[in-house]
């Protein structure tokens, strides 16, 4: 009977721990950029609060967003939709004033400010990388 109890204890830790959410099975990309921000090609972004702009990198690309609620600070996610997972569905806004972006196969959005989704089928948020600035250079890492 301890065997059996053991086994069954056994089972529903293994269970649960194979079961959690799918956050941790996005792909993980190797990111490390270093942008020059204040740059002219990147004023849309550095003068521009909540203004964002997109670059190759990561999965599907990154965008970068100007972090509207602190000075000199910026947002990096990854482009590729967290519902597809791959390179060919990305996110997009439709404009560049637009606070949700869209991904192109799926149709999910998500809000700009926090990468949270807004409407599914999507059901986690955009993958945040790490966006540091210093003397200038803006420095995306995962």
């Amino acid at each position: 009977m301890q065997k059996l109890l053991k086994n069954i204890i056994i089972f529903f830790v293994i269970t649960t721990i194979t079961s959690c959410s799918d956050e941790d099975n996005f792909p993980n990309t190797y990111v490390n950029e270093i942008i020059p921000i204040t740059m002219p090609e990147y004023n849309n972004i550095y003068n521009n609060p909540w203004g964002y702009e997109y670059i190759n990198a990561g999965l599907g690309g990154i965008i970068i967003v100007n972090d509207g609620f602190s000075e000199g600070a910026f947002i990096a996610y990854e482009r590729a939709c967290t519902h597809e997972k791959n390179s060919e569905c990305i996110i997009s806004g439709e404009s560049i004033n637009s606070s949700i972006l869209n991904c192109n196969c799926c149709s999910s959005k998500f809000m700009i400010f926090d990468g949270s989704v807004n409407e599914g089928p999507a059901n986690q948020a955009l993958k945040r990388y790490y966006a540091t600035m210093s003397g200038g250079m803006l420095y995306i890492t995962n």
